[in-house]
């Protein structure tokens, strides 16, 4: 599954990276990859989490403050951060196993990214850009607000509450 996950991010990153390019005359069809992923729905983190997974931090963060936390769904189409925590508890004990394992590894891919997040904004903050750094700060607890909701898993709803608390206070710091 986290091979399946890491397919679909690549897959949109080729995607996203071909718009706008003129298709040859040929009418072949897209390869089974790009095929499968544009037709999957795109998700709220697909281009911040995409430009991370090639090393475009900038890119990254610049997606994520530029997300709409109200969309859905916030993750790819088959990761296993989409689970609620009753469809989660439905699962056999080998595959919330399994399951768990995928989310944790994933979260721990999205948690690098909020706190890269979190440093932008503490620097705009610490070179006196408080409307900047507001921006950093405002979207990561929009992202935590939308990750604390009934469609996602506990697990899931822990960090969004982390995310939360953590912008509460770098927002107390610059006088929200």
């Amino acid at each position: 599954m986290k091979n399946t996950f890491i397919t679909v991010v690549m897959a949109a990153a080729v995607l996203i990276a071909g718009c706008g390019k003129k298709s040859s005359s040929s009418s072949a069809p897209p390869p089974p990859a790009q095929a499968e992923a544009a037709s999957l729905p795109s998700s709220v983190l697909q281009p911040a989490l995409a430009a991370w997974q090639h090393g475009d931090s900038a890119a990254a963060v610049s997606s994520f403050i530029a997300a709409d936390w109200s969309a859905r769904p916030l993750f790819a189409a088959g990761s296993a951060l989409n689970l609620s925590e009753d469809q989660f508890r439905a699962l056999s004990s080998a595959d919330r196993q399994a399951k768990s394992s995928e989310m944790t590894a994933q979260l721990d891919s999205f948690k690098q990214l909020a706190a890269t997040v979190t440093q932008a904004g503490r620097d705009a903050a610490s070179k006196g850009d408080a409307a900047q750094a507001r921006k950093y700060f405002t979207s990561l607890k929009q992202c935590g607000k939308a990750l604390d909701g009934p469609d996602c898993s506990s697990l899931v709803q822990l960090v969004g509450q982390s995310l939360q608390k953590r912008a509460d206070t770098e927002l107390l710091k610059i006088g929200q």
